[in-house]
């Protein structure tokens, strides 16, 4: 892994996944991109050229740049003397976060992007409303979800809930990165018992292929995917919980009820989406 892209909005909630993702970047030798997306407001319609004029556009842009300046150097002084000190970089842009950060993360070749994610409202759809969903549909590459008050731990304990349809390699691949860089138990969470893979062939695949023995299965019955998850991982507490984001079409509309999405409303530790 090389480069984490964190989406801030410059809040102080913010900053608490912009702290995680340093220390994470630490651990996995990668660099890192604040990234800011702002708004202008436009005024009057001129009828002679149709366009909206841009008020303040210069100093809004500025005025991030220099916030963003400013929470770097805030991250910088949380370096751990020993450990990897990744570059930090900052970037900003006006428009669309989703399309914005589709587009970035294919020029600067992201990795991972890491954004805060409130727990407990609803309402507000997790820290950035309904542009979260814009970046779970416009974005290819993993997506790491940080509660609010989440503070980086070594990632001892992975939950990674699989409806083992099939064997997902890259997604699969991507979290034997991370596990094997922390040591990790993975306990590959299975919910219901109607699946195409066996959880055993599951856990074997993982063990022969990608030559990584610290994982374990887990079955639960059940129709209700998101409570069973729920209830485990109030049992388990992991570090990290694990899902793949699948999509029904090629415009990366959400499986009605998908279980990713409730999944983000509630969780209470990070939460890792990785792509189908």
């Amino acid at each position: 892994m090389k480069t984490i892209l964190v989406l801030t909005d410059l809040s102080k909630k913010a900053e608490n996944a912009s702290l995680y993702a340093l220390k994470l970047a630490e651990n996995l030798r990668a660099n890192i991109i604040l990234y800011h997306c702002f708004k202008v407001f436009r005024s009057v319609v001129l009828p002679e050229t149709g366009m909206w004029p841009m008020d303040g556009y210069e100093d809004i842009k500025n005025e991030s740049l220099v916030e963003l300046k400013k929470l770097g150097d805030r991250l910088a002084k949380h370096h751990q003397h020993g450990n990897f000190k990744p570059m930090i970089q900052i970037c900003n842009d006006m428009g669309d976060l989703g399309s914005n950060v589709h587009q970035l993360a294919e020029e600067k070749n992201i990795d991972l992007i890491v954004m805060g994610a409130k727990s407990d409202d609803i309402v507000s759809h997790i820290l950035y409303g309904s542009e979260t969903n814009a970046v779970l549909e416009e974005v290819k590459c993993p997506i790491l979800f940080i509660p609010d008050q989440c503070s980086f731990i070594n990632l001892k304990t992975i939950v990674f809930s699989v409806d083992l349809k099939k064997y997902y390699p890259k997604a699969v691949g991507f979290l034997i990165d991370i596990a094997r860089i922390h040591q990790s138990q993975i306990i590959t969470l299975h919910i219901g018992t109607n699946s195409d893979i066996n959880p055993s062939q599951f856990v074997n695949m993982i063990q022969n292929v990608f030559e990584y023995t610290h994982v374990a299965s887990k079955q639960i019955p059940g129709e209700d995917v998101g409570e069973k998850l729920e209830e485990f991982l109030l049992l388990a507490h992991p570090d990290l919980t694990v899902m793949v984001h699948h999509q029904r079409s090629i415009f990366g509309e959400f499986i009605p009820g998908s279980n990713s999405k409730k999944m983000l409303y509630r969780h209470k530790t990070p939460l890792l989406i990785l792509r189908d």
